[in-house]
């Protein structure tokens, strides 16, 4: 069997890195406006999993030359940079690989860190080891951080703030996802949701789903005519996730299993979203959302997409990973915090039963994002001025 070669990109090759999912979301304003200045042939977008590079896929058109990225050994990042050419590198948040930062810096590549967030994790890294993350940093020509609370630890490990600047979320770059509205009643009809309240919950995880199926028992004996969308966090638990709904006697609809078909005579409790790349525009269906990883301790996840959608949003306790965008939204009147499930049945009640706060809150998540605009254009401008 012979050795496939992948042509590179024409020079200058300007390559974007995102981990995974909710990395290459923030990336794609990014990949967006470098294919409309630079043209397509002159990116390289690269991931590292496999959920990461079906979004980049299903996400940006007219993209050429998606690969993943190269392992961090020396000789393989050698190989990698020889048969790229890289002219500029941006990784976004806090992905960072020593040799691949020591082999661009050598070579004299300007790299950025963009959309940076630095982590609980990260900023309490032990003291014998703030030398290396120091040195990593450095390697950085500049880094864009998403809040103060960023720059304030990235400092921590003795950088300057001269090359540090604080731009904000791409995430708020995203296009809206309710723009067409005629496709979102369309994929209502196809989930097979007549008519009455849905309520999305994403990005849910192990202990989060029992929660929640028994939350939407007790609303349903409220409000007969409600259903709800529950989106795993990892597709692959699709079918644990459909077994704890099956003991509940909740009748689903598995996403993969409706697409293309006629959409069923009787209306569905619950569709189960087993697909990679479309919460986003699933939350524009719901009333209001939930937001999981945040029932239990795993820090949460990102609350801009159902704030982008105008949607009021709950989440747990646990949002020790995005505590700047969580305390954006309670400040903006948008989302709100519940401890368990009581609290998780009590707070979509009284929002379902009070037409007037429900529209305030929604109409409060579309301020607040539209807000936040803006981060792309700041890296966009200092990618071009360094590759001058």
């Amino acid at each position: 069997m012979m050795r496939q070669t992948i042509s590179p990109p024409e020079k200058p090759v300007i390559w974007l890195h995102a981990v995974s999912v909710g990395e290459v979301e923030a990336a794609l304003p990014i990949a967006r406006q470098l294919i409309a200045k630079y043209g397509a042939n002159h990116l390289l977008f690269t991931t590292t999993t496999k959920e990461g590079w079906e979004v980049v896929q299903k996400k940006l058109d007219g993209l050429m030359h998606l690969q993943y990225y190269p392992f961090d050994f020396p000789v393989v990042v050698e190989k990698f940079l020889k048969h790229y050419q890289p002219s500029f590198y941006i990784c976004m948040e806090t992905e960072l690989w020593p040799n691949m930062l020591y082999g661009l810096k050598r070579r004299g590549i300007p790299a950025i860190l963009a959309n940076g967030r630095i982590s609980d994790r990260l900023s309490n890294t032990h003291f014998a080891l703030r030398p290396l993350y120091r040195w990593i940093f450095l390697c950085f020509d500049w880094i864009g951080l998403q809040t103060d609370e960023d720059k304030k630890r990235l400092e921590s490990f003795g950088l300057s703030s001269e090359k540090i600047d604080v731009v904000g979320n791409t995430k708020f770059d995203l296009p809206d996802p309710r723009d067409d509205p005629g496709t979102l009643e369309s994929m209502k009809k196809e989930f097979g949701f007549i008519d009455g309240p849905i309520i999305v919950f994403g990005s849910t995880h192990p202990g989060e789903e029992e929660i929640i199926a028994r939350a939407y028992k007790a609303l349903k004996s409220k409000i007969n005519d409600i259903a709800m969308v529950l989106a795993p966090r990892h597709i692959d638990r699709a079918s644990e996730v459909a077994s704890i709904l099956k003991n509940n006697n909740i009748s689903f609809r598995l996403r993969t299993g409706s697409k293309g078909n006629t959409p069923p005579d009787e209306k569905v409790e619950c569709l189960l979203l087993d697909t990679v790349g479309e919460l986003s525009k699933v939350y524009a269906i719901g009333e209001i959302a939930f937001v999981g990883g945040s029932l239990i301790k795993r820090g949460g996840h990102n609350l801009l997409e159902p704030a982008a959608a105008g949607v009021p949003v709950l989440h747990g306790p646990h949002m020790y990973n995005f505590r700047a965008i969580t305390s954006f939204l309670h400040n903006a009147g948008s989302a709100v915090e519940v401890n368990d499930e009581s609290e998780l049945v009590k707070n979509i009640y009284e929002l379902l039963t009070d037409h007037a706060k429900l529209e305030e809150m929604k109409r409060k998540a579309r301020i607040a994002y539209e807000s936040g605009k803006g981060a792309t254009d700041k890296i966009m401008a200092k990618v071009e001025e360094l590759m001058q």
